[in-house]
């Protein structure tokens, strides 16, 4: 055999057993949020054992699209067990979104945030005992953030990226950790990967000690001075005694989908959804929006290398969606609510289980 074609043959088997390693799931979904449009953004984690989702924000009174005004909200839901109804188990200190959350020792730690007005410092940690919700509060982070992303690993709590205002024209390249298990808990810098721009919107993912950062978009200032994004397709990881590790590119962006990603399969890391300048340019430009992405990717750790997934599929009752909290629950994965179009948001909650 020549030596062009066996490398080909090596290249195949390869792919194909990098294919065949992509976990297998199955899509799912809990019963709806009791609200008649659902949120962005909401916080979301397990506490006394039931599912916690809260804040976030929507078009109350009319789409985006015809000029509806956002509002935020601080109510907090709770559901006891899959088949359950949610019922409302009392409000956030006020009203928050878009902020980083993670589940810790039976509690919902949340982190950052902000409202129409302002992005906020402060962190709390949300507990629920069944009847009682309560909140105890932690040291604020350095800089206010929102649309940062963030993940815990071990005790320890990673907030990266975001914007400090909600008008700011630059994403902060800035990543902050604390020791949630510390008794003198505090919050400190760690640097950012070299090189790498600042982002909102990511998506992190926490495996085997190593906090990892993906894609998001950077924000640059246009001619009329505001905002514009800049879809990045960068990946990073970090671990105390290695610093930060540039990965191999994703594909393409995946801005705002749901965080963190999924721990699946042999060494997989799944990012389901998001938005990429190609994906945004193939939509209609006058037909309705017919929905973000069902795309799914899985970085293969041990081969630093991206593969696509099978479709998880979605119905009307479980569309995909973004700017949504991801968290484990039990023996599946649950995304709360989120949006499903541009200013359009869903009070469905999907839930995605991958095979052993």
């Amino acid at each position: 055999m020549k030596t062009s074609a066996a490398l080909l043959l090596l290249s195949v088997l390869v792919n194909c057993h990098g294919n065949m390693n992509t976990p297998a799931a199955r899509m799912s979904a809990l019963a709806p949020l009791p609200d008649p449009h659902g949120f962005a953004g909401m916080f979301a984690g397990v506490s006394g054992g039931a599912l916690i989702c809260a804040g976030g924000a929507n078009f109350p009174d009319k789409p985006l699209s015809q000029g509806g005004v956002k509002a935020w909200h601080d109510g907090v839901y709770v559901l006891d067990a899959p088949g359950q109804s949610w019922r409302m188990a009392g409000r956030l200190p006020h009203v928050n979104g878009y902020g980083v959350s993670a589940t810790w020792r039976d509690a919902v730690v949340i982190a950052g945030g902000g409202d129409a007005g302002q992005n906020f410092r402060e962190c709390h940690v949300m507990r629920w005992d069944g009847k009682r919700l309560s909140f105890f509060p932690l040291p604020p982070l350095p800089v206010a953030t929102a649309n940062a992303c963030g993940a815990l690993v071990g005790d320890s709590l990673i907030v990266a990226g975001g914007q400090e205002t909600p008008s700011s024209v630059a994403a902060l390249s800035r990543c902050f950790v604390m020791d949630l298990g510390a008794a003198d808990r505090k919050w400190r810098e760690i640097a950012w990967p070299r090189g790498a721009p600042g982002r909102i919107l990511a998506v992190a993912a926490a495996h085997d000690g190593w906090f990892y950062l993906f894609s998001g978009a950077d924000l640059i200032r246009n001619a009329g001075g505001q905002a514009e994004r800049r879809y990045l397709s960068d990946a990073w990881r970090y671990r105390e005694d290695e610093g930060w590790q540039r990965l191999a590119d994703l594909p393409h962006a995946v801005a705002a989908a749901p965080s963190p990603a999924m721990p699946a399969g042999r060494g997989m890391l799944v990012i389901a959804g998001g938005v990429w300048p190609e994906f945004l340019a193939s939509l209609p430009q006058q037909a309705p929006h017919p929905g973000f992405s069902r795309s799914k990717i899985a970085y293969d750790i041990g081969a630093d290398r991206w593969v696509s997934i099978d479709d998880l599929g979605g119905s009307a009752s479980a569309p995909p969606r973004v700017t949504a909290p991801l968290v484990p629950w039990q023996d599946r994965y649950v995304v709360a609510s989120g949006e499903i179009a541009p200013g359009v948001r869903t009070p469905t909650v999907l839930t995605i289980q991958f095979s052993p």
